[in-house]
């Protein structure tokens, strides 16, 4: 009697346990249906979403990605960073719902890229105990944490990173009161130290920060949810400089305040556009226009320190 007791329970408990993995798959195929029925959906440029399918018991997202902005080799090469990354993206709101049911379901998860110019692949693949240690990992941090930190790691990538042609993008750290841009400068020809350019830098790097939030579309949208996130959390911008001939360095802060008035638009009449950047002369001589002579002109050493 006993024996057959067990068995009544045994048979129920699996008989419950398959009508759950039913349910939680019928609701996990429903969702992924309603998210693919919104693509194509275009990231700015970036890339783009073009279909979610759920194919046996993996949920596929493929994107296009337009590799003049992030190669397939990149993330081929980096495919731990890229995980990282997009476990943060999806640990976020907009698709917690989805990798919770993915996680019910116990279903993995692949992204597959396809570059738009090579036609090349490169797939990053979660497993549902992969998905459920994101989700735990990230759950006490805030919407504008998380943007943060996975611009972060996106940056990072692509480090070092020539930003003109002395001068090179070496870091890109955060801490409690900043986010934190370190610059290596190698200015064999002129002689000059970078700390007789302090004001400068700074005026022109609030009038960068005013031009892309000015962009039109969703780059314009996302660089501003971006400072918007930095305020949110407390942290102003802080730019480092090292100049490696001499040793010499030189640092800014552009507080929260001034994020502020950056993303109220007070830089950005008769700013240099992104377009203008492309030629410094010109950005130069609207700085002036905006700023002041005075303030582009030179900081002599003494007076910085």
């Amino acid at each position: 009697m006993k024996t057959i007791l067990k068995s009544l329970v045994l048979i129920f408990i699996t008989s419950f346990c398959l009508v759950s993995c039913d349910e939680n798959k019928k609701q996990l195929r429903e969702q992924v249906q309603k998210f693919n029925n919104t693509c194509p959906i275009s990231l700015g440029g970036i890339m783009t979403i073009n279909s979610v399918v759920l194919q046996d018991n993996t949920v596929e997202m493929k994107f296009s990605i337009n590799e003049s902005i992030t190669p397939i080799s990149l993330i081929n090469s980096h495919k731990e960073d890229f995980k990282e990354n997009l476990s943060m993206i999806l640990s976020r709101e907009s698709s917690k719902i989805m990798v919770e049911n993915i996680v019910k379901a116990n279903a993995s998860f692949v992204a597959i890229f396809v570059g738009e110019q090579s036609g090349t692949r490169a797939e990053l693949d979660f497993t549902s105990d992969e998905l459920r240690t994101a989700q735990e990992r990230f759950s006490n941090m805030t919407e504008s944490q998380k943007l943060i930190a996975s611009n972060i790691v996106g940056m990072k990538m692509r480090l070092p990173a020539k930003v003109d042609d002395i001068t090179t993008m070496t870091g890109l750290s955060i801490t409690p009161s900043a986010l934190v841009y370190k610059y290596e400068v190698n200015d064999y020809e002129t002689g000059e130290s970078i700390n007789q350019f302090v004001g400068l830098m700074k005026n022109i790097t609030m009038s960068q920060m005013a031009a892309q939030i000015a962009q039109d579309g969703i780059m314009g949208e996302r660089n501003r949810k971006f400072y918007e996130a930095l305020i949110d959390c407390g942290q102003g911008v802080k730019v480092e400089y090292h100049e490696s001939n001499t040793g010499n360095r030189a640092t800014f802060d552009i507080s929260i305040s001034e994020i502020k008035d950056i993303l109220s638009g007070k830089y950005q009449k008769n700013a240099p556009t992104m377009e203008d950047w492309n030629n410094l002369g010109k950005a130069v001589e609207e700085l002036e226009q905006v700023y002041g002579e005075d303030s582009v002109g030179y900081y002599e050493e003494t007076d910085y320190y």
